[in-house]
Parts: structure tokens; C-alpha cells; sequence
């Protein structure tokens, strides 16, 4: 069985005092996070980590200030977790998508590296763990097309944030009642 922990967009423009998008909660989830990284590690469990990353200019400006520009401090990963991973890298353990739309499918491999496209050599995924930020952004999109391809979903409250805590919470029972994901609190 392949178990993988998804975390979505723990980058420094949304964490960091200094990002873009930064807001409070998502620094608090931190510790919850690392954790459940380090645990998956342990167990030899993969870890996909999302990374936002758009060009200048890019069409979601108009929505949100610029942020994860490629190449800059902004778009890398939280130091906390660079540092859990280093040791891992090269294993094929760590996948470290880049994306740059809400969803994590949009325009990228996901589907074949999590083994649902005919031919892919990667085993069939059999559970998603969902952690990150931003719960009514990045994390339900993302969650929302798991459920679409009937992949056995479990979000992680206690490691999700967003700037919005009442999107927060709609998102969280969104996830449960409509998409039938397992949240757990």
C-alpha cells in the first residue's frame, strides 16, 4: 500500500514573517506538521511537498499580491522542513512539486507519480494524508481533485491553516460533507 503525506505550499511567502501572503495561523501549524513529516520519514512513508511558484506578471496577481516568484526566498520551502528532508533527498521519498494554480494536478505530473495514469510505472497511491496552507485555497482544490479520482482522503485539521478562519472552517466541513473526505479534528 502506498501512503503519501501531502504538504501543500509550506513555502516562506506564506509562513515567514516577511512573506508576501504570510498570517499568523500558518506559522502555528508548524510544529504539528514537522512532526507528521518526520513520522512518514520514519516509516518510509512518501512526502510530497507543493511549492507555489509562479513567473512575473503571472494571471493570479490580479487576485492576490505577488508571491512564489520562481527562484526567490519566497517560493522555498520553510527552512524547518528543508532541514527534515535534506537527509531524505535522492531516496524517493521527497517529491517536491512545483505548481502554479490552486490545485496540485493542474499542469503538472501528479497524476502519473501518484500512479492513476495507464502505463505510469508508480504504483497506485491507496491514501493521501492533507496538511498545509491554505485550507480554502491550495489545500481544498487539491483535495477536492483526490476526491475526484476516488483516492481515500485524510485532512489533517490541526495542520491546516488559513488567513481566513471562517473559509477555514467552511472548507474543513466542505471536505467532509460534500467531497466525503475523512477530517480529522
Amino acid at each position: 500500500m502506498r501512503h503519501i503525506l501531502f504538504v501543500i505550499d509550506m513555502q516562506n511567502d506564506f509562513v515567514a514573517e516577511s512573506g508576501a501572503l504570510s498570517f499568523p495561523a500558518a506559522k502555528e501549524i508548524i510544529p504539528f506538521i514537522t512532526g507528521k513529516v518526520k513520522e512518514a520519514l520514519s516509516q518510509g512513508q512518501e512526502v510530497l511537498f507543493t511549492l507555489d511558484t509562479h513567473a512575473p506578471g503571472d494571471a493570479e496577481f490580479q487576485k492576490f499580491p505577488p508571491h512564489c516568484l520562481e527562484g526567490t526566498p519566497g517560493q522555498a520551502l520553510i527552512p524547518e522542513l528543508q532541514a527534515l528532508i535534506a537527509p531524505y533527498e535522492g531516496t524517493g521519498q521527497i517529491k517536491l512539486l512545483k505548481k502554479n494554480r490552486y490545485s496540485a494536478f493542474f499542469n503538472t505530473d501528479l497524476d502519473a507519480w501518484l500512479g492513476l495514469t495507464p502505463g505510469s510505472p508508480m504504483e497506485k497511491v491507496s491514501q493521501v494524508d492533507l496538511v498545509g496552507v491554505c485550507t480554502n485555497i491550495c489545500c481544498f482544490f487539491t483535495a477536492e481533485e483526490l476526491a475526484n479520482r476516488d483516492i481515500p482522503v485524510r485532512v489533517l485539521a490541526e495542520g491546516m491553516a488559513s488567513f481566513d478562519l471562517e473559509a477555514h472552517r467552511w472548507a474543513l466541513d466542505q471536505m467532509r460533507r460534500v467531497l466525503g473526505l475523512q477530517v480529522v479534528e
